[in-house]
């Protein structure tokens, strides 16, 4: 039985699931931040290494295309082992090294190679981390404590990275802004040695869980209802949160007629609501089940794209993607960890994520963006925009067939599969 329940309670966490909690929170946020300083720093590294765009389109596909290559392929691989932590706090260490190492590239291969080391290293931790969460978490307590880990990349990563970073880029040089990031990650990473347990999860009976080949791990998540829907929820919510971050700002500068200032002022105040959201989003289905909280939750996100199609340049428009646009980035944990982590025994968990994660990462991040390019060119913003309505329509929709799995949760229970 997990030991949760026996440890002294602070503020209604167990004192060990808190510290786990706190912990992947600020790695997730840090290694998250290498991931994106690269665009935050943009203007000042295309300028100093001559890189010209269509070369700064090839360093994010590879960056992103090697995250979803090794979260698909490693991912089950080293959840094979049964060593969480050894692997994910490597990883973390992989990723501020070259975050480290991109501070010393002089030429744009050189830094295409480093990111892409980044984004390879970094692929893998988000399905072992929150296997390890949910793992370590009261089922009371599991989507809760999946939105505070996964509001570390908006806290630290979306809101105080870009002005720290580009701070330290104006007070000395990107260079440095790289090491902070790359260093920060490091710190965090070696501080988890000491503060995390590894708590082996291929045992046999008495730790109601036994020991599996991966490919019959992956034979049977092929056959649960919860985990292939969540591979289409996860791309269709994808899909629609990359298409809100890439066009907002574009749209309301150009179709909504308002200047860049107000335009960015539109998306960072979404930004600031995103943080709650993070957190809010999770916590309401507590109370209304996964299931009716998911179709809810991507019912309203499909309001928001429909309504700046319909009137662009109003401040209905505005309103309602200032309120709503953090949602669906808020939604992203429900298929990630939250439902696949309630559906299935745990010692499945790592490799179910790392492959969710990497299709929605590769069909999602990587190949609709270039679509999206496509179909902006020939048919305007809006067109874009009404297909993020559409995709989170669908959604909705596909959430009706989904299982309900709270109350469910196989934290402690035998591998026993729902059917």
């Amino acid at each position: 039985m997990n030991t949760l329940n026996k440890e002294k309670k602070i503020l209604g966490w167990g004192r060990y699931e808190l510290t786990v909690v706190i912990s992947l929170f600020l790695i997730w946020g840090f290694v998250f931040l290498d991931r994106l300083v690269m665009s935050f720093l943009a203007p000042l590294v295309m300028e100093d290494l001559g890189i010209t765009d269509p070369q700064y389109g090839l360093i994010n596909t590879f960056s992103t295309g090697c995250y979803a290559i090794a979260s698909i392929v490693l991912s089950p691989i080293l959840e094979s082992t049964g060593k969480r932590k050894k692997w994910m706090i490597l990883l973390c260490l992989g990723t501020g090294i070259f975050a480290c190492l991109s501070a010393a590239t002089q030429e744009v291969w050189q830094l295409l190679v480093t990111r892409a080391a980044v984004g390879f290293f970094e692929g893998p931790i988000a399905p072992l981390m929150f296997a390890m969460l949910i793992k370590e978490s009261s089922p009371s307590k599991v989507a809760l404590n999946t939105g505070i880990v996964a509001s570390g990349v908006n806290v630290i990563a979306v809101s105080m990275g870009p002005a720290v970073v580009t701070r330290v880029a104006a007070a000395s040089n990107w260079r440095m802004s790289f090491l902070v990031a790359g260093i920060a990650s490091l710190i965090v990473a070696l501080a988890l040695i000491k503060v995390l347990r590894e708590v082996p999860f291929s045992q046999d009976a008495a730790g109601g869980e036994k020991k599996e080949s991966m490919w019959s791990i992956i034979g049977k998540l092929m056959k649960n209802r919860n985990v292939i829907l969540s591979f289409i929820l996860g791309i269709l919510c994808m899909c629609g949160y990359w298409t809100l971050m890439l066009y907002a700002t574009l749209f309301f500068s150009t179709v909504g007629g308002r200047d860049i200032t107000s335009a960015g002022a539109i998306v960072s105040f979404m930004g600031v609501l995103a943080v709650v959201w993070t957190i809010f989003v999770p916590k309401v289905s507590d109370f209304m089940g996964r299931k009716h909280a998911l179709v809810m939750w991507f019912a309203l996100c499909a309001v928001m794209p429909f309504v700046m199609f319909g009137a662009p340049s109003s401040m209905g428009a505005v309103i309602v993607y200032a309120l709503v646009g953090g949602i669906p980035g808020a939604v992203i944990p429900f298929f990630q960890a939250i439902i696949p982590g309630e559906s299935l025994p745990n010692y499945m968990l790592g490799t179910a994520s790392g492959l969710i994660i990497g299709v929605s990462e590769i069909v999602g991040g990587a190949a609709w963006p270039a679509i999206a390019g496509i179909i902006a060119g020939k048919s305007g913003y809006p067109t874009v925009i009404l297909i993020a309505g559409i995709a989170f329509t669908a959604g909705a929709v596909l959430s009706l067939l989904l299982k309900e799995t709270k109350g469910k949760n196989k934290l402690d229970q035998n591998s026993e599969e729902e059917k």
